[in-house]
């Protein structure tokens, strides 16, 4: 079978399940594992503009949305080429992958044959179990995406178990983007909570949405988690560093004064693939070093606190 990958979430997926070497095309953004950056590249965006700063970014976002012009686009000649049996695409943020609609769209127009075509929709963690499912069954290897969904079951349920009996949840900020500052949607309050905290400020399953500063001020997290969407460390703490102490009040933060803001990579927290379960144990560590210490793979987080 030959594939094609156009989000990350899912080429880490058809790696997690043994399909790697039927990859043939992946999209821009799909760089791990490490296999991933060899393979061709059939789609661009411009968030590909790396030295652009977040404001600057948000801003070609919303003109880009306001003009009703894509912010990715697939390379119809490539696909035509690499022939896929299987494409994989995602109906969740515009801003992240390339929508599935522009994949039917260029699907049809280049190839003379028709290839299954798998839209992915998560929101939740049960949604992502059930992605690994769908894609295992897609890829005719449905067996390993039942032992792939128990072992991640039992990573999540390690977890949980051992917070469920906490007498309080502290108050958790998770923050996807910083200037201006968003919050994060979709699983990862969900994830808060099973590590043992609350994110007040957003819903489980929800969107992602922009704060005011008033909002985080009142709201007054015990925790912050730094995670800006498709930043890794480096960028993500320079950011935090230079725009985060700017607030007023910055500093009187209960996260900030008692030392527990930790600074993610941002490049896998968005992602509804198998290190979901990575930043759920992240999470957990963070808020909880003397029950879960060394239980986080290196490079999800940085352990100790950024401010």
């Amino acid at each position: 079978m030959r594939i094609c990958s156009l989000l990350p979430s899912a080429t880490e997926i058809v790696y997690a399940l043994g399909l790697g070497d039927q990859l043939v095309g992946v999209s821009h953004a799909c760089d791990y594992p490490a296999g991933a950056s060899a393979k061709p590249v059939v789609s661009r965006g411009l968030r590909q503009i790396t030295h652009l700063e977040s404001s600057e970014i948000d801003a070609i976002i919303r003109q880009s949305r306001a003009n009703g012009n894509p912010l990715y686009w697939i390379d119809g000649e490539l696909l035509r080429e690499l022939k896929p049996d299987l494409i994989i695409t995602q109906e969740l943020c515009e801003v992240c992958a390339i929508s599935s609609g522009s994949v039917f769209e260029t699907a049809a127009k280049v190839l003379d044959y028709t290839p299954k075509i798998l839209t992915v929709r998560p929101n939740t963690l049960e949604d992502i179990l059930k992605n690994v499912r769908n894609i295992a069954v897609a890829g005719r290897v449905p067996e390993r995406g039942r032992e792939l969904e128990t072992l991640l079951r039992q990573r999540v349920h390690r977890v949980s178990a051992e917070v469920s009996d906490l007498p309080g949840k502290p108050r958790v900020l998770c923050l996807d983007w910083l200037d201006p500052l968003r919050n994060t949607g979709q699983w990862l309050p969900e994830l808060v909570e099973l590590a043992g905290g609350l994110e007040g400020l957003a819903v489980k399953g929800g969107l992602s949405r922009e704060l005011t500063w008033l909002e985080v001020v009142e709201y007054g997290p015990e925790y912050l988690m730094v995670m800006p969407c498709a930043f890794g460390p480096e960028r993500g703490r320079a950011e935090a560093l230079e725009t985060l102490p700017a607030h007023p009040g910055w500093g009187e933060l209960p996260a900030v004064r008692d030392g527990k803001a930790f600074l993610f990579d941002g490049t896998v927290p968005s992602r509804h693939g198998p290190r979901v379960v990575d930043v759920l144990e992240g999470l957990a560590e963070a808020l909880y070093p003397e029950k879960f210490e060394g239980l986080t793979p290196p490079g999800i987080f940085e352990k100790r606190p950024i401010f």
